[in-house]
Formats: C-alpha cells, sequence, structure tokens
C-alpha cells in the first residue's frame, strides 16, 4: 500500500532528514527540482516539436520553499533551451533562506525574475506558489496569479500540490490551482486524493527525493492509499479445502419487501469466496430469495403484527451474558443464538427497516456475537439512537456509514463531516473501538489506533441504490474466510472499487447498477491483481 502523509507528518519526515541524516535542504530542494523538469521533460517528448527554445514556460513562485524549487526547476529548465518567465512577488525580503540563495543563483546567471504575469499564452504553467503549509484563504496578489494561471492555455503543473489545495483535507482555500499534473515529493499527501483536491491536482506523480521510510525515525506511517494492487494481498485459495474452509457468513437482512438488500449483501458474500451465507429474514421474503438465491440458506421469521402490541421495549437494558429476553419478540427468533455461533462472519442491517424486530436484532447481535459483525444501512440508523451499544460489544464491529448516516451516527452536519471526512472516520473509530468505513467518492476506513485507509478505486457509477449493500457482503466474505477485520476492511473496500472499475468499461456510470458490481467481483479477481503474492518459502527461516 502506497504511504499518504498530511503537511504536519511530511514537514517532521523533512526536518529528520536534514537535521537527522544531515541531508542540505537545499540538495532537497534541487532534487525536487529534478524531479520536476523530469516530468515537464516528458511532456515535451509527447509534442511533435522538439525545440524547446519554441517552449514557452512560465513559472510562478511564492516566498517559501515552495517558490524555491521554482526557481530551481525555472534556472534548469532555462540551461536546458527552454524560453522561461519566471514571476514571483515584489516583497522577496521576506523569502525564505533557500528561496534568496535561488535567487542568488538566478541572479549569477542573469536570469531575470519579474513580478508580473505576461499577458500571453505558454505551453506550460508551473504553479510553485505555496506547498503543503499553506493554512489560511488566498487573497491579495496571490489571488490574482491563480485567476490568471487558471485562465492561460497549455499544460498546468503544480509543484507538491496545486496552491490553495489543504494538505490535510483536500479543501479549497479560497481559490486554487487547475493542474492537469501534479508532482508531489517522497509521499504523496491526503489531501491530493480527497476531493475536491483530487480534482485540482490532475495526475499525480511521486518523485523520490531522499526522503522515505527511515525519515519517520521512531514514528510509522498510519496513513495509506489502496489501489488495485493491493488485492495482491487477499489470500489465495488452498488446492486442498471444501466449502467449510471459507467460513460462515449469516446475513441478517430484508424485512417485508426488501428482499433485494439481502439478495446483494448475501450473493456478494458468495462472489468474494465465502463457502456458505445463510439468510435471516422475513418470512415474505423466502419465495423471492429461493429463486434469486438457491444456493443460499434461509432462516426467516414472522413479524410482529403492524399494531404493534407486543413491541420490544428499545429502552430496555439486555443482559450481556445472554440474548435478551424481552415481552414476545423473543419467540420471534428461538434460534439467534445458535445462528450466532454457527458465522464465522455476521452482516446485518442492509433493508432490515427500524420496526421492533430489527431493534430486538440489532441489540442483540451487537452484544453477543462472538464473531466479527459488519453494521449497515438500517443497523446504522438504529445504532444511532443507542451509540452506548457498542460499548457492550464483544467482537470487533465494523460500521459502513455513508455521510447522511455518519451525520445521524454523531449529530454533525453532512458538510462539516464531508470537508475533514478523514478526521471525523478516525474520531469515531477511536472514540467507539470501532472500524468505520466511511463512504464517499474517496472511502475512508478507519481503524480504533488511527491507523487509516484513503480507498482510490471505483467510480460515480457506484453511486446507485444497493451498492452499500454488496460491500457489506463483500467484507463478510472476506473475513469468512480468515482474513482479520482490520485488513479485510480497506481491502474489501478496494474490492469493491475495483469490481465496479472492471465494468465501467462496459456499463456507462449513468446505467451501472448494483447487480453490475456484483458481476464485476469476478472481473476484479481475474483482473491480475488478485493472488500475486510469492509463495511461502518454509525453509527460509532454518
Amino acid at each position: 500500500m502506497e504511504i499518504l502523509v498530511g503537511s504536519q507528518q511530511m514537514k517532521q519526515c523533512d526536518r529528520n532528514t536534514i537535521e537527522h541524516f544531515g541531508v542540505p535542504s537545499l540538495v532537497l530542494m534541487e532534487r525536487a527540482a529534478l524531479g520536476v523538469v523530469d516530468e515537464i521533460e516528458r511532456l515535451f517528448g509527447q509534442e511533435k516539436s522538439q525545440e524547446r527554445a519554441s517552449h514557452s514556460i512560465l513559472v510562478v513562485c511564492g516566498l517559501g520553499n515552495n517558490g524555491g524549487d521554482g526557481l530551481a526547476i525555472g534556472r534548469m529548465l532555462w540551461q536546458k533551451g527552454y524560453d522561461v518567465v519566471l514571476v514571483m512577488p515584489p516583497n522577496r525580503e521576506k523569502a525564505s533562506a533557500e528561496t534568496r540563495k535561488q535567487m542568488e543563483i538566478l541572479g549569477n546567471y542573469g536570469v531575470p525574475i519579474g513580478h508580473e504575469i505576461p499577458k500571453k499564452e505558454f505551453w506550460a504553467v508551473v504553479d510553485a506558489l505555496f506547498g503543503i503549509g499553506l493554512g489560511r484563504d488566498l487573497e491579495g496578489i496571490y489571488q490574482d496569479y491563480i485567476v490568471d494561471m487558471n485562465q492561460k492555455e497549455g499544460w498546468k503543473v503544480a509543484v507538491d500540490i496545486p496552491s490553495g489545495i489543504h494538505a490535510d483535507t483536500g479543501q479549497v482555500m479560497g481559490i486554487g490551482f487547475r493542474a492537469e499534473l501534479t508532482v508531489t515529493f517522497a509521499f504523496a499527501k491526503s489531501g491530493l486524493v480527497l476531493y475536491p483536491g483530487a480534482e485540482y491536482a490532475g495526475e499525480v506523480r511521486v518523485k523520490q527525493i531522499g526522503i522515505d521510510r527511515h525519515s519517520f525515525l521512531t514514528e510509522s506511517p498510519n496513513l495509506y492509499l489502496t489501489k488495485a494492487e493491493c488485492l495482491a494481498r487477499i489470500p489465495r485459495r488452498q488446492k486442498d479445502s471444501n466449502k467449510g474452509t471459507y467460513g460462515k457468513v449469516l446475513t441478517v437482512a430484508g424485512s417485508r419487501n426488501m428482499a433485494g438488500a439481502a439478495f446483494l449483501s448475501a450473493k456478494a458474500s458468495y462472489r468474494t469466496g465465502a463457502g456458505l451465507v445463510k439468510i435471516l429474514t422475513e418470512e415474505s421474503n423466502r419465495v423471492i430469495l429461493q429463486q434469486l438465491l438457491p444456493e443460499a440458506i434461509l432462516a426467516t421469521y414472522e413479524a410482529l403484527d403492524d399494531e404493534g402490541e407486543e413491541a420490544y421495549d428499545i429502552n430496555s437494558s439486555l443482559n450481556s451474558s445472554q440474548l435478551p429476553m424481552v415481552k414476545d419478540v423473543k419467540n420471534i427468533f428461538p434460534n439467534l443464538s445458535e445462528l450466532l455461533h454457527w458465522a464465522s462472519a455476521v452482516t446485518i442491517g442492509p433493508g432490515l427497516g427500524t420496526g421492533e424486530e430489527a431493534k430486538f436484532l440489532v441489540e442483540s447481535v451487537l452484544k453477543t456475537a462472538n464473531v466479527p459483525v459488519i453494521l449497515d444501512a438500517d443497523g446504522l440508523n438504529i445504532l444511532s439512537e443507542r451509540l452506548e451499544w457498542l460499548k457492550e460489544v464483544k467482537a470487533p464491529v465494523i460500521l459502513t456509514p455513508h455521510l447522511g448516516e455518519m451525520a445521524r451516527l454523531t449529530k454533525t452536519p453532512i458538510p462539516a463531516i464531508k470537508e475533514k471526512i478523514l478526521q471525523a472516520a478516525r474520531s469515531f473509530a477511536a472514540e467507539y473501538n470501532v472500524i468505520c468505513i466511511l463512504k464517499d467518492a474517496r472511502t475512508v476506513t478507519a481503524l480504533p489506533n488511527q491507523q487509516a485507509y484513503i480507498n482510490a478505486t471505483g467510480n460515480n457509477g457506484m453511486a446507485t441504490a444497493g451498492s452499500g449493500d454488496v460491500l457489506t457482503g463483500i467484507l463478510a466474505g472476506l473475513i469468512a474466510q480468515g482474513m482479520e477485520p482490520a485488513e479485510a476492511a480497506p481491502l474489501g473496500v478496494c474490492l469493491h472499487g475495483v469490481a465496479a472499475d472492471c465494468q465501467a468499461s462496459q456499463i456507462a456510470p449513468h446505467a451501472m447498477m448494483a447487480q453490475d458490481i456484483l458481476a464485476g467481483i469476478s472481473s476484479a479477481y481475474r483482473s491480475g491483481s488478485y493472488g500475486r503474492l510469492a509463495p511461502v518459502n518454509h525453509n527460509q527461516e532454518k
């Protein structure tokens, strides 16, 4: 998995490299500049004309070290024969020491630095105004620069991060440079992969400049990017095996007239590789599910009548040592303990409804299951009114809220969650000791120990009813096969996205349905990303 960093962690790695390992700051700056120049040369190589002098490049530099990178980039391009125009704000006495040194070097070469952007077009526009340290909205001359740069034609290249984009959250600080290519250094920044920053960054290329894992010193990376290549971590199936080898999933889903959610989640578990799937659902769904998924085992119950005379009291306190015994709801589920004991993983919530039976089931499963539980959809809506239930769980719990469900769980407005989606997922996971999969265009998976993953797979065709039901089934299928929940959670999200990506070439995003994602699971496994781990050498440690 690819390491991601935020602004503070990157700054610390930079300081550690300079102060602990003794690599001079100017050396890192020169290597960063070389990395950007290499990428610009790559763009130049795509052009038919090979006359560098005919390619005019605008490099707009700030006063910090990002501006110093830009000045070094301009010098190197000028030395290669490009027609380079360097622009920098007039208050240059405030420039950093490294940037002043780059200004001195350019002066020795006789390369001028202006302070106004010429009113002409350029083959490429390089943004080196602000790096990862920006913490305020852009205004004044910097805002004017970006407006002008965005209006120019030609290639748009950002140095480390587009100016105006928050390095941690991807939020736009008033205005942002719209790059087609961002060349970032050492590690990708979380703001480059979270939206809207990802849209402003364009293609992101990471260049190594001498800062690597060693620069974390005693710390460890705690944020990763999941891509299709990560599916190689999913265990390969054994040749000598049977259906019992790959675990048992209990899918608690589907209320009256909601059989589809149970079908999608259960079939996703089978498609992912689970050996057996049993669906606990309302009796009226029996025939439908037998027709849609004959491979599934069914366990059904008769719902309470709509009069609610035997309603389950959600305010009751359950004895965590046994299943709830509240009024006559218990008579509907006489075998629930047996079902939970049978399962390797439990999924609960898709299409379950929020009636008395559903409330009873959610509380019972959370408080009595001894195997990992994946809670989604209606299960989350029920939980939002009783978060204290999470304090009594016996086994790992994975929650999979979308932004609306997260808003109900945390009593926080959706825009506030979306603005700091990584922080929201991490805070919830830590507070309730759960794995939180916060679903959005860039889904975040957070573990209780603050380790987190941002998923880069998937497409907007997944914004369709039932897509989340498929994800819950995938997660349960991976866990049933023996994966630890902490590893299955980010990989399940990744597989979900790859499955949709496999279908994208055949199905337009507007037309994609949850069943298409189901079909894509097999394609994802066949795509070449799965099962490429090197065989274990059992004699290696002897």
